[in-house]
């Protein structure tokens, strides 16, 4: 017995020593990204320091239960300077959250060791260069962000080759061009993802909306296009949709104004025609309804009059006609109505009055005939008329 213990007093001993050993190197690897900073404008990485506790008085910085570091986040600190590559060497970090520096450089090559990383928030930065094709190695990772910083090229076909644990994406506003890899549909558990204000061009790829939690998707302001209207339908638990401003043609996905937890709907600045069609039961999670800049005709229809929740509803300059639909005035969330440029005909609705959060009412360039209804002077908060 006096050997078993003996035994286990020393295993304990080699435990601790390795401990104190990786958390003295973690400190190390802290001060090394510490030094590789040109600016710290907030003294955010004043309490790092050489004799400092590294996880306690490391500003940024969170343990797990063993003493290694598991979490820096620094956001908005703007720290300026480059990523250090030491970092790769933190054996058990998960998160790594620099949102909102001014970091330059790209990530380094070394961080493919980071193989326990599961959250990568770089964004609002000023990196550039392509996309690490190594982040497609990183098997744990839910969450990346690289949006609002200058990265280029195309993304890479190999970014979505290890992706059953992956979220979210967001590579918006940086200067991507090429096509989303249509790889990106092997991502089972992808809940959203986010390539707006770049320059993708091509299709949407097919079977997106095999992914089954896909509730974001996010490609506003790209040079795509192609006909979306019955692959996008098929995103039965879609909660935002931004289209806009892209080269779509064909029919708008408006049968998604009735999925149950639609809340944003943006195909705006298009190449939409058509008619809207009837819409039925629309979804009472519907907030923002933006069609606006398209080739729409027809009637406005009056299912969409019962999108009780809608706060904007914009279907500006498309060539709609008919009447503005008398029971818009029970939209009592509304705050935008943009219906200009357009052969709509008629006279105001005056129950448009009774909309006491109104504060935009666009309505020129129509062939409306009539006064202005007295009852929109019950529209307190109207900005704009």
């Amino acid at each position: 017995m006096r050997k078993v213990h003996l035994f286990l007093v020393l295993v304990h001993f080699i435990y601790i020593s390795t401990s104190r050993s990786d958390s003295i190197s973690e400190r190390d690897i802290l001060l090394q990204f510490k030094g590789s900073i040109s600016d710290d404008p907030y003294n955010s990485l004043a309490s790092w320091v050489s004799d400092g506790d590294l996880c306690n008085s490391f500003n940024g910085i969170t343990c797990n239960p063993q003493g290694f570091v598991d979490k820096i986040v620094l956001w908005n600190t703007s720290l300026a300077g480059t990523l250090a590559p030491g970092l790769s060497n933190l054996k058990f970090i998960r998160v790594l959250n620099l949102f909102g520096n001014r970091f330059t450089g790209n990530l380094p090559l070394d961080y493919f060791k980071l193989q326990t990383l599961w959250t990568i928030n770089v964004s609002s930065n000023a990196l550039s260069g392509p996309i690490p094709e190594f982040i497609s190695e990183l098997s744990s990772l839910r969450f990346l962000d690289l949006s609002k910083n200058g990265f280029t090229g195309e993304i890479p076909v190999s970014l979505f080759k290890f992706c059953d644990k992956t979220k979210f994406v967001s590579l918006a506003h940086n200067n991507i061009f090429g096509s989303i890899p249509a790889s990106i549909v092997n991502c089972n558990n992808l809940v959203g993802f986010d390539f707006s204000y770049n320059n993708l061009k091509g299709v949407l790829p097919p079977r997106i909306c095999d992914i089954p939690v896909l509730e974001y998707i996010s490609v506003r302001n790209n040079l795509l296009s192609g006909d979306v209207s019955e692959e996008i339908q098929k995103c039965q638990r879609l909660i935002l949709v931004d289209l806009g401003s892209n080269l779509f043609h064909g029919l708008a996905p408006f049968a998604v104004l009735t999925f149950k937890n639609i809340t944003y709907f943006n195909v705006s600045w298009n190449r939409f025609g058509g008619e809207i069609g009837e819409i039925v039961d629309c979804s009472e999670s519907l907030e923002f309804l933006d069609a606006s800049s398209n080739e729409l005709t027809g009637r406005i229809p009056t299912g969409v009059m019962g999108c009780k929740s809608l706060k904007l509803l914009d279907l500006e300059s498309n060539k709609l006609n008919g009447s503005i639909p008398g029971s818009i005035g029970k939209m009592e969330s509304l705050s935008v109505i943009r219906l200009g440029n357009n052969s709509i005909d008629g006279v105001i609705p005056r129950d448009i009055g009774s909309l006491e959060f109104l504060q935009v009412l666009n309505l020129h360039n129509l062939n409306l005939i009539g006064e202005v209804p007295e009852d929109i002077s019950n529209c307190r908060v109207l900005l704009e008329l």
